[in-house]
This record gives structure tokens, sequence and C-alpha cells, in this order.
């Protein structure tokens, strides 16, 4: 069983799709993809678009410019572009880091109400972020007998 919060009282880990990878690796196989097909990065990664969006493309320059990727969108580029399986980019790494059951254990900025890290995207985190903004906004606005706070 996964160790647990302190403050949560469960085990919330981050969701598998929103953990991070490093992005050198696949940029580095796309890139090489890009000189054997002799096509420019962004006709390779049009292409892999089925939809006609330009996902692909997006997740690339967010991987460069943050220099980590997500596992969901890690899969879909390996999927979708390069026709491998994210373990032929990463190895160990990718199966080290999607069967991680370590819990979420940061601690928050100063100044925030809330244990878990406020740049978290998973719903657990977006929660309890929610959570604490909404209880901060709320206390203190309205005394009884309709009298403002000084």
């Amino acid at each position: 069983m996964p160790a647990q919060h302190p403050d949560s009282g469960s085990g919330r880990q981050v969701p598998v799709e929103h953990r991070r990878l490093p992005a050198a690796p696949l940029l580095a196989a796309i890139h090489q993809l890009a000189e054997r097909r002799q096509l420019p990065l962004e006709e390779l990664l049009s292409g892999a678009s089925e939809d006609g969006r330009a996902w692909a493309l997006r997740a690339v320059r967010d991987a460069r410019a943050s220099g980590e990727v997500t596992v969901q969108a890690a899969e879909r580029l390996c999927d979708q572009v390069l026709g491998w399986h994210p373990r032929m980019v990463w190895g160990d790494r990718y199966d080290r880091t999607i069967t991680d059951t370590t819990p979420h254990t940061a601690t928050a900025p100063a100044g925030t109400l809330t244990g878990w890290r406020q740049g978290c995207r998973c719903l657990d985190c977006r929660e309890a972020n929610r959570a604490a903004i909404t209880t901060r906004r709320t206390r203190g606005h309205a005394q009884p007998g309709g009298e403002r706070p000084a």
C-alpha cells in the first residue's frame, strides 16, 4: 500500500497521465526522424495529426520550453509520430515513472493555505487548491449582523 500524505488521510497520487518525463530523449528522437525523412519538423508533426489539429507541434514546443513532457503527451507522440512504445525512448525510466506509488509530499509555496503543489494539474491538487481558495475567500467577508470585518 502506498504511503499516505499526512494532510490528506489517503494516499493521493499524481495520476499516471500527468506525471512528467524528461523531454530531451523524445525531442532528440523526433528531430532524428525528421532528418531521416528529410522533412521540416512542422511538416512531420502536422502529418501526425489525424484530426487536422496541430496538437503534436504544440506538445513538442511545450516540451522544449519546459524540459518535461507529461506521460499522456509522451505516449501520444511516441505512438502517432514515432510509431514506438515510450519504453523505446526512456527505457526503465518510463517504467519507474508510470509505476511510482509515491504520494504528493511537496509543500506549497509560502503564503498558501494548502499542502498540495500549486503548479500541479492533477485533479486531486486542483480540487484541494480550489477548496483552499474558496475557504480563504469566504472566510471573514461577512460578520453576523451584516457588519464587515475591520
